[in-house]
């Protein structure tokens, strides 16, 4: 992967660390020269897409999401399913479902101090019986290991909605975007959890107002990237950074490929950015694009696009690989169990 001096550093550094995050398309950053190439890892045991990941106790989470038969919609189901991947076994076993009453799918999700929280999302299914996503102000944490393991429901989120983004920084857990429901006016509000007092809070909004997003933790600060805005379903291509010191966000050079859906992951001090869709594009409408942002160097370059393109899926950093999991091959309602992986 292309990168300064200091960031290659840097990444040289954190190798064996884990952080987690959630088509053909070419990117106009600049190019990379890596020889790096993705390849099969374990596939999940059910294919789902618009779920979400996490990295905990040394192995990756893939939480919730919607499942079902290719193409039909009449067979789309939310899923309450938790898969946990052991990066010395390279296998998948199952953790505790999501509690009933949780989101299920478009969520935001984070961890603090190997505790996976859940903040917020949709359930239901669109189009299945005339009826929305159901935007869901619930939020759970997921606690212990193996048999321990266990959710324990939290102060409930200021706000309903699902297709925000999360990320925990210093014992708080910042929520920004989203909407009600897709295709509708999306949300810039930012609101925080303080994981201590069990307590919401709101801050500065972003000054861009989109669903579908991602974000990247990086260097005490959140970064939050692409995304959808209206009944269309634009794509953004908006990257803003929020320092919870100065309650303030400042804009960085725009995501070189517009698109929402995508997933993101820190690796140091660089945001990885991946996949995606753009319903303006004819059918499969999908990306396996892979762009980062350098924070030292403050621009985008280019890295190895994934094999198969996809939204709605998950991002693992996790013991020096970074992971591609699951998601949608097409727009819409698509499926699969595909997890990809490029090692550095």
């Amino acid at each position: 992967m292309v990168r300064s001096e200091q960031a290659r550093t840097i990444l040289a550094a954190l190798l064996g660390t884990a952080s987690f995050v959630a088509c053909a398309s070419s990117s106009s950053g600049t190019p990379s020269s890596s020889a790096a190439q993705w390849s099969s890892s374990a596939p999940l045991p059910i294919a789902r897409f618009e779920a979400f990941g996490a990295v905990a106790r040394g192995r990756a989470y893939f939480v919730g999401g919607i499942t079902g038969v290719e193409g039909d919609i009449r067979t789309a189901e939310p899923s309450r399913r938790v898969d946990i991947y052991d990066p010395k076994t390279s296998l998948w076993t199952t953790g505790p479902d999501l509690p009933a009453d949780a989101p299920k799918h478009h969520l935001s999700v984070t961890v603090w101090s190997d505790a996976i929280y859940v903040v917020g999302g949709f359930d239901g299914i669109i189009g299945k019986n005339g009826a929305p996503f159901v935007p869901i102000a619930v939020a759970y944490v997921l606690e212990g290991d193996g048999a321990a393991a266990a959710w324990r429901k939290l102060a409930a989120p200021p706000l309903a909605r699902g297709a925000a983004t999360a990320q925990a920084i210093d014992g708080r857990i910042y929520v920004a975007g989203g909407a009600a429901n897709e295709g509708v006016p999306p949300y810039a509000q930012l609101d925080v959890y303080d994981v201590a007092q069990d307590r919401w809070s709101t801050a500065t909004s972003m000054p861009t107002a989109r669903e579908h997003v991602a974000s990247c933790a990086v260097l005490g600060t959140m970064i939050v990237v692409g995304g959808w805005a209206g009944a269309g379903k634009a794509t953004q291509r908006a990257a803003e950074r929020y320092d919870p010191k100065t309650d303030a966000w400042v804009k960085l050079p725009d995501l070189p490929t517009g698109r929402g859906g995508l997933a993101a992951v820190a690796i140091g001090s660089t945001c990885h950015v991946l996949g995606g869709e753009d319903w303006s594009l004819p059918p499969p409408g999908t990306f396996a694009t892979h762009e980062v942002f350098d924070v030292a160097a403050g621009d985008w370059k280019t890295d190895a696009p994934m094999t198969n393109a996809r939204h709605g899926l998950g991002l693992a950093w996790l013991d020096g690989s970074l992971y591609a999991i699951g998601g949608g091959p097409s727009q819409g309602n698509s499926y699969t169990a595909i997890v990809e992986k490029l090692v550095p």
